[in-house]
This record gives structure tokens, sequence and C-alpha cells, in this order.
């Protein structure tokens, strides 16, 4: 029953945003400089996500701000908090600008108050490649920390990361969907090692059983690319919504040989 009224809510509150798409069409046919259409896409969060398409080709992916979509609101312990429609438009923005030419996440291509169009990328979320291929699990959490790893060399956290926020393009990936950011005090290093151990706790419901023994692939990629003062970092202000990584005992002692302070929190 949960499912079918969240399933309900969600129809509910694209039928009631009609008007504002239909404007939309128009926007983009101007910036365009000829008619484009919107194709719904799903959904993310507090917003509504489109194809744009001009004919067969697709021109770009939209993210509209839904105003008939709410969260509950967060426990206010947690590293992440949820921004205002206009704060989480402009991270998007701000993030695919400076990542978008690094090839790390798409480009952003448009924007009005309500919604931002980036460049459309091609290719399955790594959570697909999970599901036809579990045995790939330790392999995309490798992939998917380089990403991270580089997006941090930028000076940009994620704050979201999990499988589901990666699209494959098959040389690499790009990161989407920044739709949360830090909570005040969480500093930047604490924002990165967050980043890392996020994937790993969105992931683990999805890990194959007896799979936990091969950690230490992706521990070795981590301690590649892991700045120093960020193996460091205290994970107590983290550690509410790493529920499922610090009830892992099992793992709990080898993540400590690079988050040194779960030990303490574990």
């Amino acid at each position: 029953m949960r499912a079918l009224s969240r399933f309900l809510r969600r129809e509910y509150a694209s039928l009631r945003i009609a008007p504002r798409k239909r404007r939309l069409i128009g926007q983009l046919s101007t910036h365009f400089g000829h008619p484009v259409s919107l194709y719904r896409s799903g959904s993310r969060g507090r917003d509504s996500v489109f194809l744009v398409k001009d004919g067969r080709a697709v021109l770009g992916a939209l993210r509209l701000c839904n105003p008939y979509l709410r969260r509950k609101p967060l426990s206010a312990d947690m590293p992440f908090t949820t921004l205002s429609d206009d704060e989480r438009l402009s991270r998007e923005w701000r993030c695919y600008a400076e990542a978008g030419p690094a090839g790390i996440t798409p480009s952003p291509l448009w924007r009005d108050e309500d919604a931002l169009m980036c460049a459309f990328v091609a290719g399955p979320r790594f959570s697909d490649r999970l599901s036809q291929d579990p045995s790939s699990f330790w392999g995309l959490l490798v992939r998917a920390s380089r990403a991270l790893a580089s997006l941090h060399a930028l000076g940009i956290t994620h704050m979201d990361a999990s499988l589901a926020n990666m699209i494959d393009t098959g040389d690499g990936c790009r990161l989407i969907d920044f739709e949360y950011g830090p909570r005040a005090g969480i500093t930047l290093e604490q924002q990165m090692a967050y980043d890392h151990l996020r994937l790993l706790e969105s992931s683990l419901k999805f890990m194959p059983a007896g799979e936990q023994t091969r950690i230490d692939t992706w521990l070795d990629a981590l301690d590649a690319v892991l700045p120093q003062e960020v193996r460091g970092v205290d994970v107590a202000p983290l550690a509410p919504a790493l529920t499922r990584v610090l009830a892992r005992h099992d793992l709990g002692h080898r993540l400590a040989a690079i988050f040194r302070s779960i030990d303490e929190h574990g």
C-alpha cells in the first residue's frame, strides 16, 4: 500500500505541473530556435525529470523543481541537509559547470528559476550494471570511488553518492543528482570521507553473500586516492547516516585501516 500511495502522489504531482511544462516547452523551443518536446523520464527527490527531444534526437536532460513533491524533514544530526529549490539548482549548476569540462559530470546547458537542463549522457546507471551482474559489486565501487576522487580534486563533494547517481559511459562515468548539501560544521575533508562511506552504505544491501571478503579490492583503490587529511577525519558527525556500515563489524576493522577513527565509533 505504501508503494501504491507513493506512486499515486507522484502521478498527481506530475499532473499538477502540466501548465509549467507547457511554458517550458515554449522557453526551450525559443532557446534552441526550433520546436522541442519534453518526455517524462522519472523523478528525483523533489524534482521531475524530462528528456528534451528534437524529433528522435535527445538535446538534454531537464530537472524541474516540482512544488507538489515533498519529502519528510531530515533528522538534524545528519551530515547532509536538504536545500531550497534555488539552492539545489545553483549547487547542481555550479558542480556541472566546474566538473563537466573534465568529463566527471554532464555539462550544464540552460537554467531558469525552477529548472535546469544539462547535456544528456547515454548509458546505464551503475546500479543497473550491478543488477545485471552482482559479481561486479566491488569493481563498480572501485570505479565509483575513483570518480569521486576526481570530483574531490576540484574541491567539490557529492553528499548523496550511490551507484544510482552514476552513469556508465563505457570509458568512465558521470556523476549526477547533486541534490543535497553538507550540514553546517561538516568540514570539506569529512564531506570527502562521507562520499566514499556513503557509497558503501547505500550499496551494502545489494552486496552478494560472501562478497565482504573482497573489500580489500576497494580499500586498495581508496588507499591510492585518499589524501591523509581525509583518512584522519572524525567520523562521529557522519555516523547517523552510516548505520549499515558501522554495524558491520566484519568490515569495520578493515575500513579502520583507511578511516582511522572508525575503530572508535564502530
